[in-house]
């Protein structure tokens, strides 16, 4: 009776032992709670983690998402009122955001770590339209904080999103030539493009050297670029960097080159021929358009001469007839006009006989015209002047 008893209020003080722990849990749960709910953020930080140095989005812009995504600021704001999980799931929509994640540490920080999408090349389309791909094949829109240097890779066969099949495997293709070439300092420096062939295959446009580099499928990539760069090492370093017109490495155990023959030189030829023709065509246009072009040329003095019996209105010096507007119609006969040009391409006219003063000691001069005539500028060579005769002096008087 006594052991019965004695067990009974051993599991009575356990029981208590465990509602007294729970009790106390809950407790402190709740007061943990009160408290973390009247706690405010101290302040943000921001932590944005890859290999490109964080060009691609920054703290700025990361700060805006959340603000935007909370209705304000969140530094002073009651914790319970931020929502971690609405802005981790705003953060990775972002196309330049792999990861977000948003925590609060002890001093009540939020922290917030972004993992960075890193581009692995960029891509030209046949249409011009340029995107970048990282290393996971997500497409990503240019930047407009940051160009990096990747590899480039020109004439992709479409702009959809939504690839094929074919063209999903080309940018699988892509990205395997894009990391070889970048993690190469030697072929990201001597590629200088890739362009992409119709039947999806690569051809290398290398900075040193006029050729086309036919590279093929992606597949065996190394066995390919090393094949090159031996040949580089043992021909090209030798006999000259464009003695060859192209290059291809596609093929197994093999490089092969094609050199610049006559038929390539023939059509240089013939295309600075036509060059050549293009810029005359051109010269003579533009020639005969500025032979289009009117200047104002000066009167002929001839214009003034009426060959002909019609009636010229010249100034009144007489009684003439006077017209409204003061002037006379008087007939003019036709004069012959000199094939050279004399005196300024001025007509001569025969001159009047003059008519002499009484006094000899007087000179000459011409009578007036009674018309009004155009005189011919003639240029005399300088003569002597007349001695004037000396004046005689009245013999003196005595008176």
């Amino acid at each position: 009776m006594f052991n019965i008893n004695k067990y009974a209020v051993k599991k009575i003080l356990v029981a208590m032992v465990w509602i007294f722990l729970c009790s106390g849990t809950v407790v402190l749960l709740i007061a943990a709670i009160t408290k973390r709910n009247n706690e405010h953020c101290t302040k943000v930080d921001i932590n944005i983690s890859g290999v490109q140095n964080n060009f691609f989005i920054d703290k700025k812009d990361v700060i805006s998402i959340l603000e935007n995504t909370n209705g304000g600021k969140l530094e002073n704001k009651p914790l319970h009122k931020i929502d971690l999980a609405l802005m981790e799931t705003v953060l990775q929509k972002s196309r330049w955001i792999k990861k977000a994640e948003l925590f609060f540490d002890n001093n009540n920080v939020l922290e917030v770590k972004i993992t960075e999408r890193e581009p692995i090349a960029r891509i030209f389309t046949t249409s011009g339209l340029s995107f970048y791909i990282d290393s996971s094949l997500t497409r990503l829109p240019l930047s407009d904080k940051f160009s990096p240097r990747l590899p480039v890779f020109t004439d992709f066969p479409t702009d959809v999103i939504v690839l094929k099949k074919e063209d999903s495997t080309l940018v699988k293709d892509i990205k395997i030539m894009s990391e070889f070439i970048a993690a190469n300092p030697f072929w990201m420096a001597q590629i200088d493009q890739v362009d992409i062939s119709p039947n999806r295959e690569f051809d290398l446009i290398p900075k040193l050297g006029n050729n086309v580099i036919h590279f093929g499928k992606a597949e065996r990539c190394e066995e390919k670029f090393n094949k090159l760069l031996a040949f580089y090492k043992q021909v090209l370093s030798k006999i000259g960097w464009n003695h060859y017109s192209s290059i291809s490495v596609q093929y197994n155990n093999q490089v092969v080159g094609v050199k610049r023959g006559v038929d390539e030189i023939k059509m240089d030829s013939l295309r600075a021929v036509q060059i050549m023709k293009e810029l005359i065509a051109n010269a003579q246009k533009n020639s005969n358009d500025s032979t289009n072009v009117q200047l104002v040329q000066p009167a002929d003095d001839n214009s003034n001469i009426n060959t002909s019996s019609e009636k010229e209105i010249v100034p009144d010096d007489n009684n003439n007839a006077k017209n409204t507007d003061g002037k006379v119609s008087v007939s003019v006969t036709p004069i012959h006009v000199p094939e050279k040009p004399v005196f300024e391409n001025r007509p001569l006219i025969p001159k009047k006989t003059l008519t002499t003063h009484p006094s000899s000691l007087e000179r000459p001069g011409p009578t007036p015209l009674k018309k009004s005539i155009i005189k011919p500028v003639i240029i005399k060579p300088p003569q002597k002047a007349k001695e004037k005769p000396k004046a005689v002096m009245p013999p003196k008087t005595d008176y």
